[in-house]
């Protein structure tokens, strides 16, 4: 059975989404490899990871080869929503009792280390990628606001974390121009980003600094042969003493370890025409998520547009139409916006493990691997990038803790990991609809 990623088709065949319609590529478009060449590293994907990953390695030195299947930004690093998130995907809790104390709060300083390193990148390699500040975390039902709250408690006590601030029901209803929550906290410190200017901007960066780029060049094998590791597309092979496994839901059928814990999903997000200056929604230009297990996700654009995620596949089964699909969740929050236009609609592939952690390991010697961000990759991505390169550069900075976390094989193998999974998410998706 085939991911959905096999159903995501290149930057430039695929219908457009906003962000390749309203973001310049500021480089050339690049060959596909052809033949045998030699690197210190190959990186397999360019997307937020590979291109981190090659651009701090270029930058040491290196000699870097990047393969990408399509273009840069045919993958979930051009298609996301663009949320720049606090943190992982459990709360500290849940990390603590799972992990312990200790590597909790090492999780926590490295997750506020990305968010920073982030910003610090984007202004240092002047990079115009429409950063807005201010998060909306915004409660569904009663309960989980007291979750909320009983969270943004523990951050203060046990973290010193006093940045959030709480928005009962009046107040989340005029940051946000609903009336569908029942409260939420404010995150002035998470954001959000166009983010297919971020990976122009770095990708931009590592040519300039001499890593070699090849798109529409599909890694077919990793292996070793003869003590020398390789990656092997269609019509070349890169021999190198690196590699890097960068390519996050778009890995099939490289390297099982991989594949096993980390799942290719469907995700799936509109663009509507602008929205008058004068609407209610977002008037702050904060950035919004939801407390559903199937989160939904918006924000507004630089030009006033509603950029709006929501509803997930999790088989190779893709909506027909990708914008009534998505227009349904809208809808429940915005009922004013049925009629609205939607200019672009489009799905990608993101990879979720089964404890929603990212996987960051060394497959085998001389070979790691990164991916899995569950919806959290626009601060962690270029950040684990970053990782990769350090572990090959021999300074393994935050590696150990991130060996720790758990992320486990998916139940049932390859072949019924994708059943399994479905039946899992649709109880999660009825939960949602409680109260």
């Amino acid at each position: 059975m085939h991911s959905p990623s096999r159903h995501v088709c290149s930057a430039a065949s695929a219908p457009t989404t906003w962000y390749h319609a309203s973001a310049k590529r500021p480089f050339a478009r690049t060959i596909p490899l052809v033949g045998e060449v030699w690197a210190d590293v190959v990186v397999v994907g360019a997307g937020f990871t590979g291109m981190s990953a090659a651009l701090d390695l270029a930058k040491a030195g290196l000699k870097v080869v990047v393969l990408e299947a399509n273009e840069v930004g045919a993958g979930a690093s051009g298609r996301n929503g663009g949320l720049t998130c606090s943190g992982w995907r459990h709360d500290q809790k849940w990390l603590e009792a799972r992990m312990g104390r200790e590597d909790a709060r090492k999780l926590w300083l490295l997750a506020e280390e990305a968010k920073a390193d982030l910003l610090a990148r984007m202004r240092d390699l002047q990079i115009e990628a429409d950063w807005a500040p201010g998060q909306i975390f915004a409660a569904h039902t009663p309960g989980l606001m007291r979750a909320l709250d009983e969270d943004a408690e523990f951050m203060a006590r046990e973290y010193g974390y006093e940045r959030p601030h709480r928005l009962d029901r009046e107040h989340v209803e005029e940051a946000l121009g609903t009336s569908a929550y029942h409260g939420g906290w404010r995150d002035p410190s998470a954001g959000h980003v166009h983010p297919l200017k971020l990976l122009y901007g770095l990708t931009q960066a590592a040519l300039v600094a001499k890593a070699d780029l090849h798109e529409n060049s599909r890694v077919l094998e990793i292996g070793v042969n003869g003590g020398k590791r390789f990656a092997r597309t269609a019509n070349g092979r890169v021999v190198a003493e690196h590699i890097l496994l960068c390519g996050d839901g778009y890995l099939d059928g490289i390297e099982p370890d991989v594949e096993a814990r980390v799942l290719p999903i469907g995700s799936f997000v509109v663009a509507t025409e602008p929205l008058p200056i004068t609407s209610p929604i977002l008037p702050h230009h904060d950035s919004a998520m939801d407390t559903r297990f199937v989160v939904n996700y918006w924000r507004k654009t630089a030009d006033h547009r509603l950029i709006f995620g929501g509803g997930e596949k999790y088989t190779p089964s893709w909506p027909k139409d990708v914008e009534s699909f998505v227009r349904r969740n809208l809808v429940k929050i915005y009922p004013d916006l049925s009629a609205i236009q939607v200019t672009h609609a489009w799905g990608g592939a993101l990879g979720i493990t089964p404890t929603r952690l990212p996987f960051l390991r060394q497959i085998r010697p001389g070979i790691l691997s990164a991916s899995g961000y569950s919806g959290q990759g626009v601060v962690l991505a270029p950040y684990f990038g970053r990782i990769l390169a350090a572990c090959v550069l021999g300074q393994q900075r935050d590696y150990d803790v991130l060996d720790r976390m758990p992320v486990p094989h998916f139940p049932g193998g390859r072949a019924l990991r994708w059943p399994l999974l479905t039946a899992a998410m649709s109880w999660y998706a009825l939960r949602d609809k409680l109260p």
